[in-house]
């Protein structure tokens, strides 16, 4: 056994070390690559890739000297490399550098879980979040700004609540691929929480302040930025706020129509296609009247309302069983654990069932623009 688990690690450490190499980091694939070599001499193949980290290793060393115009052979000039190759410029005209590029291309890259994170398949959960919070610190938006370092954040997120949600784990361990995972286990599909929120979870209100500090420091053009953005966003304001007016306010009314009955909106309707029930005022037939399109339009826009709202009701629910399961995590608690996992999400069900049963009505109240009566 003592074997097998020997050579499942290596065969781990070389395909991390492949990884490494793809992304450029000669240094880590040869840190992997020679602990290879230590757990399984006998392998082939570690000396040429030992060669080729070598030689990849000195490319970037050089490259940065023969930009400047020196010479190859004269060998690497570290001020040259720190200063001429140090950091890039994305097409959106933010810098990263080659290293925040290598990680967050790493990331996109591989797909298994354990791999992403760098840890082996026994990891415990505390071995688990640790890689996470390094990994996590250095694909943060707010530091790294490589082309693809948000999605490789989203990517590292789910990795870890994956791994440390048993009942995830059983399931991505049993398919060993995310994609593979039938849809007949939803549970999977649901309950992960947003990379930021996560993020907060783990480093609470230190990470907060640095990003308020790096604000402050920068207020004065942050806020210049903002007021140039709101002056070139206030025509297209006002164009909406009186398209949304003319539609839906009515004169001496506040709004259309109320979820809630109250003697502005006491008569009931309901919607035809999700069954939503809403009140609407006395004269709202004067403007809506049945079969017109004005009254279906109007419809429509009651239920895409009513899904945000449960998209909203829903994202709060989640956050909520989340917390309390990262609580009743840190005080090892498993019957804890299992009770804040079973907190209500009623919110989510009804917006899950709109998903699957009117999938047009949900990417447009999701995806589409904001709607207000």
């Amino acid at each position: 056994m003592a074997d097998e688990a020997t050579r499942d690690e290596a065969v781990k450490c070389k395909q991390i070390a492949q990884n490494a190499l793809a992304a450029g980091d000669s240094e880590k694939a040869t840190r992997f690559l020679q602990k290879v070599k230590r757990m399984n001499p006998l392998d082939p193949s570690i000396d040429a890739l030992l060669q080729q980290a070598a030689k990849g290793g000195l490319r970037e060393r050089t490259a940065p000297a023969q930009q400047s115009g020196g010479s190859a052979n004269n060998g690497p000039t570290p001020a040259s490399g720190s200063s001429t190759g140090g950091v890039r410029t994305g097409k959106d005209g933010r810098n990263y550098t080659p290293e925040q590029m290598q990680i967050a291309q790493r990331i996109l890259r591989t797909k298994d879980y354990y791999e992403i994170l760098e840890v082996p398949r026994d990891a415990s959960d505390e071995v688990i979040k640790k890689a996470y919070k390094k990994i996590a610190l250095k694909l943060h938006p707010d530091k790294n700004k490589a082309p693809g370092s948000e999605e490789a954040f989203k990517k590292v997120s789910k990795a870890v609540q994956c791994l440390t949600c048993e009942d995830k784990k059983r399931v991505y361990d049993r398919y060993g691929d995310e994609d593979r995972i039938p849809q007949q286990h939803r549970h999977y599909h649901q309950d992960f929480t947003s990379p930021e929120d996560l993020f907060q979870n783990f480093f609470g209100a230190g990470f907060q302040s640095e990003r308020h500090h790096q604000r402050g420091n920068n207020e004065g053009t942050s806020e210049q930025a903002q007021r140039q953005v709101l002056l070139q966003l206030l025509p297209i304001i006002l164009l909406v706020v009186l398209s949304l007016a003319s539609q839906f306010v009515a004169p001496n009314s506040p709004g259309r129509f109320s979820f809630e009955r109250s003697n502005s909106f006491s008569r009931e309707r309901v919607t035809p296609t999700l069954d939503v029930t809403y009140y609407v005022a006395d004269d709202f037939y004067s403007h809506y009247a049945e079969g017109t399109h004005n009254l279906q339009e109007f419809e429509r826009q009651v239920e895409i309302y009513h899904v945000r709202n449960l998209h909203s009701q829903c994202d709060l629910q989640e956050k909520t069983m989340y917390k309390k399961v990262m609580m009743a995590k840190r005080r090892n608690d498993p019957a804890e654990v299992k009770q804040a996992r079973a907190h209500p999400r009623p919110a989510c069900k009804a917006l899950k069932s709109v998903e699957q049963q009117h999938s047009r009505i949900y990417r447009a109240a999701i995806f589409m623009g904001h709607v207000g009566f």
